[in-house]
């Protein structure tokens, strides 16, 4: 097919890049496989890509072009076969390609509209896509498609058009996890709406021994890290560095950037120790500068590769009011101002999540009699103090900036291999994917809740979507 778009891209020189592709992906569907096909082309083979005039030129230039291409002789005896020839073949029953091409001649004219636009569709037409693509891969009889094909429908349709479907946050600047995980999710739930009678046999149980298996996975534990466990080198000298820092921690005599630059030098023992399982209290006796905020910052630097509090403490700035405003619009009632602790909670409670297992007020809470949570969290002391806790041990004491105790907090997870919590893990998964773009194409850092498991949340996908939909700052490009 490589030379038929040469010959067409040389016909039609103007004609942009997606309309390009709609028009070899028809040509394609109808059977074109070689430049001797595009003799039998006719203009209403191409209806609904090109207007009547640009159809009419096309095949006027298919004309010119194989007459120069093929020779007079060749395409005289193309041209002039009879009237009543059989229709033209499509691709073979078997081609792998013709099993995930994507219908879009039986699309609505309002979604080419907007595909060719560079916009997003209404979620109307969104659905009513989902349904005619759903259709017509069931309607080639080879049975109920797996996983598998349908994310390469996906992909090939996001991949066609991504400023139309592909997730992006709301600066539109990052893509959220593949890209296409959304789209993926709306395909498979309407293949199940419709073929609901075939899922029953398809469940698994798994077997005792395979479920302890799943359990000690540790994939978890390294999603999103760059630099998860580095190799270790000279152990002997790297434990004395470490006895070092544990001396200075009572006496601090060195210089803080001593201590970072021997920090930065022990971090692979430092991961060793951490990733064995060791309990928080063992840690703070043996690294007790780790959990200071400037050398837990840096650690979670070199773990992550990016710099947390400060894309953090960024990110909320450039994107917390639209956030707010959103919000606002499906009645959360959002206090004014730029305090992240309102802007956070106000997401959890969208999620109907429980903001007190990260943000824990001491006076109130205990009042209440509940217990630190054991999962990483914020005890507000109030007069902007705040200490840190994880395993209902405090770590951190002295923490004067709420953007400073998130960006902390947050880090633990990492830092210490602690899954989200499962009543607030949508909204640290939106802190994750939204304002820091870690954004892992497969795993997961959320305990799971029964026994299907989406890459990312149908529900925090929802969110985005809704998001997108009321800001909307990437609708055309």
């Amino acid at each position: 097919m490589d030379l038929v778009k040469e010959l067409v891209q040389k016909a039609m020189p103007l004609l942009s890049n997606d309309v390009m592709d709609l028009l070899m992906a028809r040509l394609e569907e109808i059977g074109v496989n070689s430049v001797e096909d595009l003799t039998f082309v006719k203009t209403e083979d191409v209806d609904g890509i090109l207007p009547p005039i640009q159809r009419r030129r096309l095949i006027q230039a298919f004309t010119a072009e194989l007459q120069a291409a093929l020779g007079p002789t060749s395409l005289q005896q193309n041209v002039y076969l009879p009237e009543n020839l059989p229709p033209t073949p499509g691709p073979m029953e078997n081609s792998p390609s013709q099993e995930t091409a994507v219908p879009w001649h039986k699309m609505s004219p309002n979604l080419m509209f907007a595909l060719h636009e560079k916009k997003r569709p209404k979620p109307k037409e969104r659905r009513e896509m989902v349904r005619i693509v759903i259709d017509d891969v069931l309607s080639k009889g080879r049975g109920r498609p797996g996983r598998a094909k349908l994310r390469e429908i996906a992909k090939k349709i996001v991949q066609q058009y991504p400023c139309s479907f592909q997730d992006r946050e709301i600066s539109g600047t990052s893509v959220i996890g593949t890209g296409y995980d959304s789209l993926f999710i709306q395909l498979e739930n309407r293949l199940e709406n419709i073929s609901r009678p075939f899922t029953f046999s398809s469940t698994k149980r798994l077997t005792e021994s395979e479920d302890a298996a799943r359990k000690k996975s540790v994939h978890s534990d390294r999603y999103g890290c760059v630099e998860w466990q580095p190799a270790i080198e000279n152990t002997p000298e790297l434990q004395s560095k470490q006895d070092d820092l544990k001396s200075d921690f009572k006496t601090r005599q060195l210089q803080e950037s001593v201590v970072r630059k021997l920090m930065t030098e022990t971090y692979s023992i430092q991961r060793a120790m951490i990733n064995k399982g060791s309990t928080v209290k063992t840690l703070l006796e043996e690294w007790p500068f780790l959990f200071e905020a400037v050398y837990m910052f840096d650690h979670t630097c070199t773990l992550l590769g990016l710099p947390v509090q400060t894309k953090l403490a960024e990110e909320i700035s450039k994107k917390g009011k639209s956030i707010k405003d959103f919000l606002d619009s499906n009645g959360m009632k959002m206090p004014p101002g730029e305090d992240p602790l309102q802007l956070i909670s106000g997401i959890a409670k969208f999620f109907k999540e429980k903001p007190d297992l990260l943000f824990y007020q001491s006076e109130e809470s205990t009042a209440a009699g509940l217990s630190i949570p054991s999962t990483p969290c914020i005890l507000i002391m109030g007069d902007r103090r705040f200490k840190i806790a994880v395993d209902q041990e405090i770590v951190n004491d002295h923490i004067n900036s709420l953007i400073v105790a998130l960006s902390y907090t947050f880090s633990l997870f990492y830092v210490l291999n602690i899954k989200y919590p499962k009543d607030m893990a949508l909204t640290l998964e939106f802190i994750q994917r939204v304002f820091l773009g870690i954004n892992p194409e497969r795993g997961s850092k959320a305990e799971k809740k029964g026994t299907k498991h989406q890459h990312i949340p149908p529900r925090l996908l929802k969110f985005l979507c809704e998001l997108n939909n009321f800001e909307n700052p990437w609708m055309a490009v």
